[in-house]
Order: C-alpha cells, then structure tokens, then sequence
C-alpha cells in the first residue's frame, strides 16, 4: 500500500458559509458564465522510455464495428494522471510548450488560472456535493495561478477497473499511421475528447495505452505533428448498462460545463453488446444547467478568488488545499514533503518578470530602493480586495485566522 503525501503545516481554512458572505456583495443579476471558449492546443504523448510529445497531435477516428460484437470487460491498468505518470518533474510543462507552440506570441500573464478539469471539478464538488475528498496544489507564478493536482503517486493507476470505458472506445476507433499508439490530450479539456462534429466524431477519451511510466530525467522531447481539432467537434463518451440517457446526462453536466463540452455520446450495453449507441448536441441542456446553478457558481468563483489571492499573499507563492471530504472545511496547508514547480524554470522566465519565483527579476535588472514588483502590486490589491490589513504592527494570531478573511500572509489585522 502507498502512503499519502506528508502534510503540511495548516495555514487556514475555508468553509461555504464564508463562501456565501463573499457573494453578498455581489450584483443579484451577476450570472458566472463560461464563453468564447476555444482549443488553444494539443498533443499527444508517444509511449516512449523519455518523455516525449507530439504536438499538435491527432486523435483516433471514429470506425465503429459494423455489428455489434460481445467485448470483455476492462481489466488493464490505467494511470489516473497521465501527465504526472509520464512527466512528474514539471506536470504542466507539456500543456503550456504545446499553447506556445500554436500561439507563440501570446501573453502568458494574460492567463488568470491554468487548471484541469479534474481540479476545478473538485473545487465545485466541495461547493455543492461536498463528500468526496481531493488534494491539489496551488501555485502563483507571476499573475498566473497553477491548480495542479496531488495523487497518492505521480504513477498512480485506477484500482480494479471493470465496466467497458476502455474496451468500447479501443474497438470503435482507429489512430492514423503517424501516431499511432499514442495516447492524446487537448488542453482545455482533459477529459473530453476532440472529434468530427457532423458524423460520429473523432476520438475516445481513455484511448488504451499500457502503462508505461517514462524515465524522467527533468527533459521533456517535443516533435511536431498532427491535427489540430476544433472546439466545436469536442465530444465526451460514457458507457452504461442503463438505458435513461437524462439520468446518464444528470451525473455529468456539472463536468461538461466546465469542459465545455458540446457533445456527448452514451454507448449503452447489454453484458458488453453494445446495441445502443447514441450521439446528443448537450449545448441547451449545458446552458439550462448553468443557469439553475447560478447560486453555487458564485460560491466557485469566489472560491477561485480566495485561492488565488491567498497563493499571491505566500511568501513562495504556493501552498496546497486539502479536502477530507464529508462536508468538513476546506484545509489551506503549507506543502508537505517535495513538490516540484509545475513548470521548468526556462518556461517560468517567459513570464513576465513578476513570474520569477521570489520576485526575482530578468537578468542585468535590479528594484531600486522603494520600488515594488509587478508581483508585490498584484498581491497587494488581492490582498486588499479580500479586505486583508496593512497593518504591520497587528499581531499576526495565524492559527485563528480563516483564508476568506485574511490570507493568512502576515498582512491580517485579526
């Protein structure tokens, strides 16, 4: 048996009631919205000892089997994180290499939050259902805020698989010659999977590749090819034994919304004969969802304020949150044990110099006396927004102090 990471020190807490006080203060009419959603990269990983991607790599095609056949149960292992399996050092590495191999010149301080949908399923899991627990790290590089998540090992594999997620997909797809064997990953939707919108798409989520753990030496190998696919040909598939696509669709929207997603396809099953297969435009439903969840979405977004604030009052600009699940309080600690940064620092320095860790500055510069970084700016006015004091003469009780309220960054007044 794997033992957990060590946990670190606890800095503070949260819980949904201080979540509701922080949306008092909001517009009635303030509805959280995900729009202009769009892919701005992929790639694939080749099952390789070194860590190597393809970018902007392709999907498998959809070739269904012209009868149904009778297919075997899942019984292979499976890496929970694909991305920490192959490539641990620096988890996010291969997500931002491939958005700045299609957009070269973009801002990367532009981005406000780079996360999965794991993560951020988690975060509004802890706002409406909150029973499950989850350990992520948060980390600020610049004005950037990295949500990473944090397994039980970076090679962690899904224990005792079983239904068909696998299988069906694996005999309904086919990959082109040039990447064949590859397993793909799109970067704004983890779990979804980029397809043809007007037939049955094009890829399965979860496309089989035998665990292979690459050797990682902290060097990540990026060759060039593929297909880049469209936003609007992204589907997500699910397999069940039941045979009510609305309880099916229920048990994900909340997922697909984040994902974006606008697709789905439900291969339903008798005893692995699959007679069933259905393909659903879930756009409405998406959007219907989203505005009955207006009140917990607002909770998230808050949430999402208070994490990032609280990495750019950190005096290394990171710390991870840690659920026990069961409806309990939402646990900011410092990180126990060895973490990597989420990115190599040759990435870090592509950010602007606010992104050096510890404020550091590019190379030939130095802060004259009084003078403030981006970053020190950026972390004053979260501060300030989260009403947190300046007062530096306040006495800094830590252990009493809850995120929502202070930070706990030394610059309290509790």
């Amino acid at each position: 048996m794997v033992a957990l990471p060590p946990l670190g020190l606890l800095l503070a807490t949260i819980n949904k009631r201080e979540l509701q006080d922080l949306c008092q203060n909001e517009a009635s009419n303030n509805r959280p919205q995900i729009t202009e959603c769009k892919v701005i990269g992929s790639y694939n990983w080749l099952n390789r000892k070194c860590p190597t991607i393809l970018i902007p790599g392709s999907p498998p095609a959809w070739t269904p089997v012209p009868t149904p056949q009778t297919l075997p149960e899942d019984n292979d292992s499976y890496f929970r994180d694909q991305n920490a399996a192959r490539f641990a050092t620096h988890v996010f590495q291969p997500a931002i290499e491939a958005i700045l191999h299609g957009n070269p010149k973009l801002d990367l301080n532009k981005l406000d939050i780079v996360a999965c949908v794991s993560t951020l399923r988690n975060l509004l899991r802890f706002v409406t259902e909150p029973d499950q627990g989850f350990r992520m790290i948060v980390e600020a590089i610049g004005s950037t805020v990295f949500l990473v998540r944090r397994g039980v090992s970076p090679t962690e594999t899904i224990s005792g698989p079983f239904g068909y997620g696998h299988t069906f997909p694996e005999a309904n797809t086919t990959w082109d010659k040039a990447v064949k064997g590859l397993w793909d990953s799109d970067i704004s939707h983890e779990e979804d999977t980029p397809g043809s919108a007007d037939e049955l798409l094009r890829s399965m989520q979860n496309c089989s590749v035998s665990p292979l753990a690459a050797e990682d030496n902290g060097a990540l190998t990026i060759e060039a090819a593929g297909t880049a696919i469209p936003q609007a040909a992204m589907f997500d598939l699910k397999t069940r034994s039941s045979r009510e696509l609305k309880d099916v669709m229920n048990g994900e929207l909340a997922r697909l919304w984040l994902a974006q997603v606008p697709n789905f396809v439900v291969g339903f099953h008798n005893r692995g004969v699959f007679n069933d297969v259905r393909v659903e435009n879930i756009r409405k439903e998406v959007e219907d969802w989203e505005k009955t969840q207006k009140s917990q979405l607002r909770k998230l977004a808050a949430l999402l304020r208070t994490l990032t604030a609280f990495a750019r009052g950190q005096p290394g600009g990171r710390f991870e949150v840690v659920f026990e699940g069961g409806g309990g309080e939402l646990k900011l600690r410092e990180i126990g044990g060895a973490v990597n940064c989420c990115i190599s620092d040759a990435l870090k320095q592509r950010w602007s110099r606010a992104g050096l860790k510890e404020t550091q500055l590019d190379e030939g510069e130095t802060l004259r006396e009084g003078q403030t970084s981006g970053r020190d700016e950026l972390a004053e006015e979260e501060r300030r927004s989260c009403g947190w004091s300046d007062d530096s003469e306040s006495e800094k009780d830590f252990t009493a102090c809850s995120a929502s309220s202070c930070g706990y960054c030394g610059h309290c007044g509790y």
